[in-house]
């Protein structure tokens, strides 16, 4: 007598059926959570970045900047927001906003992030002295694409940077 061991249709479909509603469920947490993730991680990029600047400026004992930059050679002040790049330099005439010139070096280049969500700020450079401090206050402000994962930067006079997850009661930034 012959026993063939294997499957049903029934039991392959009842299967199928448990197997896809379980996905139907777990796609949406994984959706959320890859957009937390991803706010996170574009955020600690910019802190890190803004630290660096800030304790460059302080063990080289001179002027650091963080600006916009879209070919990672130069500073675009007029981009619209900070998602097509940026660079850190060292400022040696203090040009404020600060420009790459002649015998400034770039420290460090951060390329585009391909993404639907923003990172604007109510600055177009932010640059950092020798004794660690800034000229003025500053923010950025990520906004999530859903707008549930919103993160603002704020960069106080002496440079340390702060997370929060509500918006800078004292700037006029918000999402679009």
């Amino acid at each position: 007598m012959r026993t063939d061991a294997g499957f049903t249709v029934l039991e392959l479909l009842v299967t199928l059926a448990v197997v896809s509603v379980l996905a139907t469920t777990a796609v949406p947490g994984f959706t959320a959570m890859i957009r937390h993730n991803r706010s996170v991680a574009r955020v600690n990029e910019l802190s890190a970045a803004l630290n660096y600047a800030r304790h460059t400026a302080v063990s080289r004992n001179r002027y650091v900047t963080l600006c916009k930059s879209a070919d990672g050679r130069r500073c675009n002040h007029a981009l619209r927001n900070w998602n097509d790049g940026w660079l850190i330099f060292e400022n040696l005439d203090h040009d404020s906003p600060g420009q790459v010139d002649t015998g400034e070096s770039i420290l460090h280049r951060h390329g585009p992030t391909p993404s639907r969500a923003q990172v604007i700020s109510n600055r177009v450079s932010f640059t950092f002295r020798p004794m660690g401090l800034r000229s003025v206050n500053g923010t950025f402000l990520y906004c999530s694409e859903d707008g549930k994962h919103d993160r603002t930067l704020i960069v106080n006079v002496t440079g340390r940077v702060r997370l929060s997850d509500k918006p800078n009661a004292d700037t006029t930034l918000r999402c679009p």
